[in-house]
């Protein structure tokens, strides 16, 4: 499949440009690691500019699904758990466009079925972090609202 080598770049001045190059398909992923590495090794040839850093986007097809009636980007829900077990740091993660029929009537998530298999892949036993790469601790999710 194509992809995209996401560049962030920088000047002496602490200026910073995004440049997105697209790919050619290749077959394995290091493939791709082979590709973009002799791009970079060439661009940092051309350029005055520092890397920042470079992001190989990949896309991944097959993954989509219609739009429900009524779905609105507004509409979300708020979940928070704990980071470090005894430690009173937490983090959140939204939720966007939640289904109508995952909020309760006074506006909270049950945190279970289809919410909490989606949130427990933040755990730390999960594939994916929160923004400043941590993650949740087992069993530490709190409370997940709709947002306001």
């Amino acid at each position: 499949m194509p992809a995209k080598l996401s560049c962030r770049m920088g000047d002496a001045y602490g200026r910073t440009t995004n440049r997105v190059y697209g790919m050619e398909t290749q077959a394995l992923l290091a493939d791709y690691v082979t590709a973009y590495t002799a791009f970079l090794t060439a661009l940092a040839a051309v350029t005055d500019l520092s890397l920042i850093k470079a992001d190989l986007i990949i896309p991944v097809s097959g993954q989509d699904w219609a739009v429900t009636a009524g779905a609105n980007l507004d509409t979300g829900a708020t979940a928070s758990g704990w980071i470090d077990a005894g430690l009173g740091k937490k983090a959140s993660m939204k939720i966007p466009g939640i289904k109508a029929a995952l909020v309760s009537a006074d506006g909270t998530v049950a945190l279970s079925g289809a919410t909490i298999t989606f949130l427990d892949e933040f755990l730390s036993t999960g594939d994916f972090n929160l923004s400043d790469g941590e993650q949740i601790e087992v069993a530490g999710w709190i409370r997940a609202t709709l947002d306001r």
